[in-house]
């Protein structure tokens, strides 16, 4: 018995040993202030077009910010035949944008980089390649049994009958519309109100964002080069997106094999990982090199070739029982108007405005919270867009 609880004891004391030695390691890769250039663009050969890069320094793990623009910089299109054409960071946060171009398709081109302390990032020449149109975008409304629910999913088809694509990725840019809880036909100016234009009403308002995931398709393994059903977007039942209407402009790239694997590296690192049974990381080599420092690592692959686009719209009417319903407090008060100007608002909380006028008698106003009232609270705009029907 005694012999047992010893052997107990030494098991414990071993234990206990094993665990204060046990330190944290991380990796020297990890802590480094490793800060690469990262480049994401093309060059668009499409007519009379503008080439847009955004330039930042790659994060670490321990980075709290969000990104770190690359400003000042001198970024220059170069043909091989020796022509030059600036972009510029008008917004100064590390957007750089060309003038309107029609840059000559048959011609090889490559991206200059220049950054404020003087090194120099210069990509390989690469070929334009001519983007075939998008046939179709569709979408269809299913029942998902793994969420349990609905689902809307957005498809891209397409095809090149000169079978010279092969490689294709896409992105989108998403508008949306949506509405405050109320809508006022009054608006408020130095303490007066008044009634406002349909220009000025803040019932609907229009959000816009862009495409986050690496959408890749190929037709390599098929005799034609065609894509059919290729899934680029899929949403939930009751996405805020789809509670008034909702839009979508997809634009489609033609990529050359090397552009392709690079993108499907890019891809497997940071939509694939996670599991025992995922994908491995790899590392990402572009088309980007150090001209200053050879071995100063840079992220990014430059393409040139034409793009096509393509627009979508979806109306809640077409999703029965679709609806977020986002809870809003707006409490209702009623406030009596002055006897002498009933424009007056002396109402003594300021987060309130005027969403009624009660003629009376008495004459009152009838008031809400301002963002009951006010769309722009959601985000967005209250301009419609001009392609918006």
């Amino acid at each position: 018995m005694r012999q047992g609880r010893l052997r107990y004891f030494s098991i414990l004391i071993i234990l206990f040993g094993t665990m204060m030695c046990r330190k944290p390691y991380n990796p020297p890769a990890i802590q480094a202030s490793n800060h690469f250039l990262a480049v994401d663009g093309f060059i668009n050969t499409s007519v009379n077009s503008s080439s847009t890069f955004v330039i930042r320094r790659s994060l670490n793990l321990s980075d709290t910010i969000p990104n770190i623009p690359v400003l000042n910089a001198q970024v220059l299109i170069l043909s091989a035949t020796g022509s030059i054409y600036p972009l510029l960071d008008t917004g100064s946060n590390g957007t750089y944008v060309s003038d309107l171009l029609t840059l000559d398709a048959s011609q090889q081109y490559q991206l200059l980089v220049t950054t404020n302390d003087g090194a120099k990032y210069l990509s390989d020449l690469v070929t334009s390649k001519a983007a075939p149109p998008i046939d179709s975008l569709t979408w269809q409304l299913i029942f998902d049994p793994l969420s349990g629910n609905d689902i809307v999913n957005i498809f891209v088809n397409s095809h090149d009958a000169s079978n010279n694509t092969r490689y294709y990725r896409w992105d989108y840019v998403q508008t949306w519309q949506h509405q405050s809880t109320y809508e006022s036909y009054w608006g408020a100016k130095n303490g007066l109100m008044y009634p406002i234009y349909p220009i000025e009403s803040t019932h609907n308002c229009w959000s816009t964002g862009l495409s986050h995931s690496i959408l890749l398709g190929s037709s390599v393994a098929l005799s034609s080069d065609v894509i059919s059903q290729a899934l680029i977007a899929t949403f939930l039942k009751d996405d805020p997106k789809m509670d008034v209407e909702y839009s979508i402009l997809a634009k489609q790239y033609p990529l050359t094999l090397e552009a392709y694997n690079y993108w499907l590296t890019v891809q497997k690192n940071s939509q694939s990982l996670g599991g025992l049974f995922d994908l491995q990381p790899s590392q990402i080599r572009g088309n980007m090199h150090g001209v200053t420092n050879p071995n100063d690592p840079v992220l990014g692959f430059v393409s040139a070739s034409s793009v096509q686009e393509q627009r979508l719209f979806i109306t809640n009417k077409s999703l029965p029982g679709w609806k977020s319903n986002p809870f809003i407090n707006c409490p209702i008060a009623f406030y009596a108007t002055d006897p002498n100007n009933f424009a007056i608002i002396n109402y003594p909380d300021t987060s309130f405005q005027v969403w009624y006028y009660v003629s009376g008698p008495p004459p009152v106003e009838k008031l809400t919270r301002k963002e009951c009232l006010d769309c722009r609270f959601q985000g967005g705009s209250n301009i419609k867009p001009p392609y918006w029907p």
